[in-house]
């Protein structure tokens, strides 16, 4: 199980929470030591000072008179409980930490005493008189005044609100620009080009978007001198392959055998050229529009079967339209249905159909499937599967299915099924 959240946004805010956490126990044991028990036993203090003053007088021979003027200017009187308790006494709370406290002081039993704390117009404390089971001593004392609320509750307040509101900022900053950077990144992944990331906030930050903006533009400039060598040698080996093929047409019929090789060498090297081309113009500038997909999977099935039963298909459940760039998604329906023609031959079995939030388009053939170490290495440029696979081709056609689906945020993976053959299967967003 993972304790630490993945997030820097999650570490820091619990990073926060934890100190926020010790800082509330440290004030928590601060204000307790200095401040509650002193005044708690300052309390104690003056209470059992009130009952011994009670059970003094009450054994003395002191004037009717006198005992109550003592006990007027002390603010206790004794209440008797042999007729039931007052209402005042019993809507009291009973506090079992002051009980105690009160009884280590005195020096008794806790079970022989008992305190009781009424609010109302003034405090007062109810305490049990050690020596008679049924009169309670009732001391009053003045509330505080000026505090609606508990000291500690609100210094626990503020500390939490202050330390959240710090915390919230401080992670902001540091989320912001890395969502920016991880965006961009995305942008970049895909070949897009997402522009110049503002370089602000803190140093560290800064640097960091520096050194990526150079490195975008370092891939973009890469980018562009690539395109414009492939495009380049593609377009100068279309002048020559074409002279070929005219001068092929010219050979006698003595050398038809010849003629026919090196025609069909040409027309491989112009299907290689029109895969560096289709590299090249992945349809990254296209739009995307709405449309009817099934209706497109249909209309490449249909264009690149001889016979009804070289490639079979099932329209499944689809969204009446779907955002996607035609000439792209076109390409790569295409090239999935040409690989399994060429490496595995007919019949191929073309699916589409909706699983949970995801559109699927898979391409079923019965060859000797791949090994699983290399169908990553297969939607590399230039590289091609082993000797049960193989064919002629510039090892393009998976790069290019690649590229198209992740500009539709999407995905294309080789399965090899249990019965035996390949799936390839693209999937996007719905």
């Amino acid at each position: 199980m993972r304790i630490l959240p993945k997030t820097a946004f999650g570490r820091i805010a619990l990073l926060v929470g934890f100190l926020l956490v010790i800082n509330q126990l440290v004030s928590y044991f601060t204000i307790s030591w200095y401040v509650t028990q002193p005044s708690v036993k300052q309390l104690v203090q003056l209470l059992a000072a009130d009952v011994n003053t009670a059970i003094y007088i009450q054994h003395k021979d002191f004037p009717a008179e006198v005992r109550q003027e003592i006990m007027a200017k002390q603010n206790m009187e004794l209440v008797s409980t042999r007729n039931g308790e007052p209402t005042a006494l019993r809507n009291a709370q009973p506090y079992v930490v002051l009980t105690q406290r009160l009884a280590e002081y005195l020096q008794i039993p806790i079970e022989r005493t008992e305190m009781r704390v009424e609010e109302s117009d003034k405090i007062y404390y109810w305490i049990k008189s050690p020596r008679h089971t049924n009169v309670w001593l009732r001391v009053a004392m003045e509330p505080f005044e000026g505090f609606n609320i508990h000291p500690p509750v609100v210094y626990f307040t503020a500390i939490l609100l202050l330390s959240l509101l710090g915390g919230w900022i401080f992670t902001r900053q540091i989320s912001r620009p890395l969502r920016r950077l991880e965006f961009a990144a995305r942008e970049i992944g895909r070949g897009d080009n997402p522009g110049q990331l503002q370089e602000k906030g803190l140093e560290e930050m800064v640097t960091v978007t520096r050194a990526f903006n150079q490195m975008a533009r370092n891939v973009q400039q890469l980018e562009e001198d690539r395109t414009l060598l492939l495009a380049g040698v593609s377009h100068d080996l279309r002048t020559p392959l074409t002279r070929i093929r005219l001068a092929t047409e010219f050979m006698g019929d003595a050398e038809a055998e010849t003629r026919e090789g090196i025609i069909r060498d040409t027309e491989d090297m112009d299907q290689i050229i029109n895969q560096f081309i289709s590299f090249v113009r992945d349809g990254r500038d296209e739009r995307a529009k709405q449309g009817d997909l099934n209706a497109l999977v249909e209309e490449c099935v249909l264009a690149n079967r001889i016979q009804d039963e070289d490639i079979s298909f099932e329209l499944g459940e689809m969204p009446a339209t779907v955002a996607f760039k035609p000439l792209a998604m076109k390409r790569l329906v295409t090239n999935l249905i040409q690989n399994g023609l060429k490496y595995a031959g007919a019949p191929l079995h073309v699916m589409t159909g909706l699983y949970g939030d995801k559109i699927r388009i898979s391409v079923f053939d019965q060859g000797n499937g791949i090994d699983d170490k290399e169908i990553e290495r297969l939607f590399q440029p230039f590289s091609r599967g082993n000797t049960a696979r193989s064919g002629g081709g510039s090892g393009l056609g998976l790069a290019i299915v690649r590229r198209i689906a992740e500009m539709h945020r999407g995905k294309v993976s080789l399965i090899n099924r249990p019965e035996g053959g390949l799936e390839a299967r693209f999937e996007m967003p719905r």
